[in-house]
């Protein structure tokens, strides 16, 4: 699995609420969702979500993680959509 993949899997986990939800709205097992974290986690050396059978709470460091991934997905999204622009642009002339 990629860092990028693990990345916007844990930033899906955190907004969708649970790993059930994000699982379902990834379009994977929940166990792959779990996996994905879980070697997120490993990775890191860190643990990003306090996980409890009724409740799930980002840990200090998932919170600074969840920060830095996003803006770092939104700038990868940007980027993506500048060179889409400026191709089009340079073919429209």
């Amino acid at each position: 699995m990629s860092r990028f993949e693990e990345m916007k899997t844990f930033v899906r986990v955190v907004e969708a609420g649970s790993i059930s939800k994000a699982a379902d709205q990834i379009g994977i097992a929940k166990s792959g969702v779990s996996r994905r974290l879980a070697d997120l986690e490993q990775r890191l050396g860190v643990k990003l979500i306090n996980r409890t059978t009724r409740r799930s709470s980002l840990t200090e460091a998932g919170d600074m993680y969840y920060r830095g991934a996003v803006k770092l997905l939104g700038d990868v999204a940007e980027l993506d959509t500048s060179v889409i622009s400026e191709e089009t642009r340079l073919q429209g002339t």
